[in-house]
C-alpha cells in the first residue's frame, strides 16, 4: 500500500477529506477506465480480463472488485455496514442497487446527503483495499 494510505483498515479516518487521488480513481471505475484487468484487457494493456487478486476466475470488473472478490470481504462488510447505518431503507438494499449507486445511476429515491455519505465509504473502500494505491 502506499506510504500516504499506510493506514490499519479499522482505524477510524476523516472520510470527508478531500483527496484528489481517490476522486479520479473513483472516477476511472465509474467509466470503465480503471486498472481493473476488465477495464485493461479491453484497450489491450493486459493479456487476461481475470482477476489477479483472488481464485475465482472471474473478469475483474467493477461488480467483481466491488462485490465478490475475496480479497475484499472484509472491507465490502465494513462498506455495506457503514451504507445501511446511513438510512434504514438501505437494509434492503441489493448487491444491484449498490453497484448502480457506486456506478453513479441515481434511480433510487435517497436523499442528496445521503448520496454524499455513500460515495465516502465508497473512497474508503478503496483506500482500505489498497488495490489500486501504488
Amino acid at each position: 500500500m502506499h506510504k500516504k494510505y499506510q493506514i490499519h483498515q479499522y482505524k477510524k479516518i476523516n472520510l470527508f477529506q478531500y483527496d484528489t487521488e481517490i476522486d479520479n480513481i473513483y472516477m476511472k471505475l465509474r467509466f470503465h477506465c480503471s486498472n481493473l484487468n476488465a477495464d485493461q484487457y479491453k484497450f489491450n494493456f493486459v493479456i487476461d480480463s481475470k482477476c489477479s487478486q483472488c481464485n475465482k476466475n472471474k473478469q475483474e470488473t467493477i461488480h467483481h472488485y466491488f462485490m465478490d472478490c475475496t480479497k475484499y470481504n472484509i472491507q465490502r462488510l465494513h462498506l455495506k455496514n457503514n451504507i445501511s447505518k446511513l438510512h434504514n431503507n438501505f437494509v434492503k438494499l441489493t448487491n444491484k442497487q449498490l453497484i448502480q449507486i457506486i456506478e453513479g445511476i441515481r434511480d433510487i429515491q435517497i436523499s442528496d446527503i445521503i448520496y454524499k455519505n455513500i460515495y465516502q465509504y465508497i473512497k474508503l473502500y478503496i483506500v482500505t483495499t489498497g488495490r489500486f494505491i501504488n
